[in-house]
């Protein structure tokens, strides 16, 4: 079989002159160039991620700690339970740039030179793509091709850009296998000791790092019991040492809230890894699941649908050949550099998924936390293109394969460029990708609302102005949206500060109210991404309710209409509104269960400002908030006070209960005077109220 031909020893890179060395390799440089071009020229098209700030803020506590030895500033820091396990092998070094080149204190500096590291990281993949199939194959067209096989993954490419944990963990996990097919070719300590540094990075990214972390020891034990001799055994034994002893330092070294408690913090890592505290209701198939409860086919539905077909194809191909392969002649296998290292992609792959699906870890927003699979899956395709192209009749097959590829990978490009900037939203033809809103009415989308930069940067040009005496922006827009405006230019951004307060991006499958004017909406396959929404028709949802017999009664009048509720509050002042949220909580009908949710185990609060949602009509108050997105049973309504001093307070209080209208009755008190409403209770004072 050709898997198991003897491949020659690639050229040394570092012989000679820099240009001498790259010359053969022209193909990958080209490839290369072009698509840091391409990364630079579309660099500010992308949304800022929530990842990002948290992943910022993480090595900014980690690097305090390192200055300052504070332990307990860290851990408070680390208030989240699955970001204590983010080791900030990649973060640091960002953090640090930033500092070196002075955009540490530039919003926007920050948010562009993150995006492009990033990138580089990303691409730095591919190069060990390439590197790490020249020296599988000795053939460069074919290691060109797994370079491409590996970046050109529309949602990889997308993500490459705004996803601070799951792409570097991508590009290391890929580093790391150049450096196990180095250090198994080499068989040398040092060879040993530089992977397990390597496997160290990769844990210290993501704990799903421990893939390679096992699967070294378990070839070197193959190696030792195919040793011919004491001398060969005690050389793997060394070199085997010398990796485990290289990749437990620079996990320690490199995440410091294991430095107080070594082992148990590591269990506790773990068990975070096959259950993740992180609970997100997700769309999948068309019916709405919590992620602790999605059926078996998730992750492959997932990664088959979302994939480019061409790809998927040589992989298994090239999966199916490696094991045909291995099973003809097990012994010889695992003595062939090439195989043995095909059987190393397979159960890289395999491995996880099966790991995965047997501990029924949590998985939420697709596959993008098994993103890492694309690097020995990649590989895997490389090794499918191989098999064909060395066929018999191996120059007419060459060809065919390579021009097959070829088509495969016109064909991506420009499915890319259709949907340009939203790759990270790709589907392939075995999703129903024709039929308009099919893809929305079956998977979550753009969950990371990177559409919503475009949505603003629209508004930021379009739509009706601000009127004298309306607030600025900053005051009426929730904070994930004012997070996206710093992914726009300066010019954008004064623009926007500008706007009517009223106009903003949601989410495609919530209606602020029935009466909605839809004004614009981002688009990918004909299905909504982000939709720009006027909420100056609130008069219409007044008129829609007013002499109906509201579903709640008591200070708000609540009415449940076309996916809104309608609240209607007696004469209030503007000031009353900013100084109290509602508390709606819901949960999926199909799904839950309602004791549980009545206790508050289902689903945490989702809270609204009113502020953002009301208007006054014949002197009410009148606010339409949106329902989840999901199907709810229930909900209620809570309120929360901004806490006065205590002399305001009481003198608040002291008229209220004197001059103010008594609303309702129980624990407190609540009274309308001077346009605004009084919490008291006879038990407690009212600045602790």
């Amino acid at each position: 079989m050709t898997l198991l031909r003897h491949t020659p020893p690639p050229p040394n890179f570092l012989r000679g002159s820099v240009m001498g060395a790259l010359a053969p390799h022209w193909g990958a440089v080209l490839a290369l160039a072009l698509f840091l071009v391409a990364g630079l020229a579309v660099l500010d098209r992308y949304g800022i991620t929530g990842d990002e700030n948290v992943q910022r803020q993480v090595a900014e506590a980690n690097l305090g700690y390192l200055a300052n030895g504070d332990f307990q500033v860290l851990t408070s820091a680390l208030s989240a339970d699955a970001d204590k396990f983010y080791g900030m092998a990649f973060e640091i070094p960002l953090l640090l740039a930033e500092r070196a080149f002075g955009v540490d204190d530039n919003l926007r500096g920050i948010h562009l030179s993150r995006h492009l590291h990033k990138r580089l990281f990303f691409l730095l993949g591919g190069l060990f793509a390439y590197l790490l199939a020249y020296r599988l194959f000795s053939a460069r067209l074919l290691a060109v091709a797994a370079m491409l096989l590996f970046l050109l993954h529309p949602r990889l490419y997308a993500h490459s850009f705004f996803n601070p944990r799951d792409i570097p963990f991508l590009a290391m996990f890929m580093i790391a296998l150049f450096l196990t097919h180095r250090a198994f070719k080499r068989d040398s300590v040092s060879a040993f000791v530089l992977l397990g540094v390597g496997v160290g990075l990769l844990v210290n990214l993501r704990i799903m790092g421990v893939v390679l972390l096992a699967a070294v020891p378990a070839l070197r034990a193959l190696d030792f019991a195919l040793a011919s001799g004491w001398a060969e055994r005690k050389r793997v034994l060394l070199t085997t040492v010398g990796f485990a002893l290289a990749s437990a330092v620079t996990t320690y070294a490199l995440l410091p809230y294991l430095w107080a408690d070594p082992m148990p913090r590591a269990v506790e890592a773990w068990t975070t890894l096959t259950n993740h505290p992180v609970i997100v209701p997700e769309l999948f198939r068309g019916k709405v699941y919590p992620n602790i409860d999605f059926p078996v086919e998730y992750l492959p539905v997932w990664f088959s649908i979302t994939s480019p077909p061409f790809a998927l194809l040589l992989g298994g191909i090239g999966g199916a050949a490696v094991l045909a392969t291995a099973a003809q002649a097990p012994r010889k296998a695992l003595r062939s550099d090439r195989l043995r290292f095909g059987l190393l992609a397979v159960g890289c792959f395999a491995g996880p998924v099966a790991v995965a699906l047997l501990l029924d870890s949590n998985m939420y927003n697709g596959w993008r936390q098994m993103y890492f699979l694309w690097a020995p899956f990649s590989l895997l395709a490389a090794f499918g293109l191989w098999f064909l192209a060395s066929a018999p009749q191996r120059l007419r097959m060459k060809t065919l394969a390579y021009g097959a590829a070829g088509a495969g990978f016109a064909g991506i490009i420009i499915s890319m460029g259709l949907i340009h900037p939203n790759q990270q939203v790709y589907f392939n033809f075995l999703a129903d990708r024709v039929t308009p809103e099919r893809l929305r009415s079956q998977f979550v989308m753009d969950y990371y609302g990177h559409s919503r930069r475009q949505a603003l940067e629209w508004r930021s040009i379009n739509g009706p102005a601000r009127q004298p005496g309306q607030s600025a922006i900053d005051g009426n827009y929730p904070a994930d949206i004012l997070f996206q405006t710093l992914a726009l230019p300066e010019s954008a951004r004064e623009r926007l500060a500008n706007a009517a307060p009223f106009d903003v991006p949601s989410g495609p499958r919530t209606s602020w109210f029935r009466s909605a004017r839809e004004l614009h909406r981002v688009e990918a396959y004909g299905n909504a991404l982000m939709i720009v929404e006027s909420r100056d028709d609130l008069r219409e949802v007044y008129k829609a309710v007013r002499g109906r017999e509201p579903v709640r009664d008591g200070a708000f009048d609540v009415h449940r209409i076309d996916g809104a509720l309608a609240l209607v509050m007696e004469p209030c002042a503007p000031a009353f509104v900013e100084r109290v949220s509602v508390i709606l909580r819901a949960f999926p009908v199909d799904t839950g269960d309602l004791p549980a949710w009545r206790e508050g185990k289902t689903f945490e609060p989702r809270r609204f400002h009113m502020s953002r949602y009301d208007a006054y009509f014949e002197g009410k108050c009148v606010a339409s908030l949106p329902l989840p997105a999901y199907p709810i049973a229930d909900f209620e309504l809570r309120w929360s006070l901004e806490l006065l001093d205590e002399a305001e307070a009481r003198g608040k209080a002291r008229r209220a209960r004197e001059e103010g209208r008594l609303l309702t009755q129980g624990f407190y008190d609540i009274y309308l005077a001077d346009g605004e409403l009084a919490y008291l209770n006879d038990s407690c004072d009212p600045p602790e109220t």
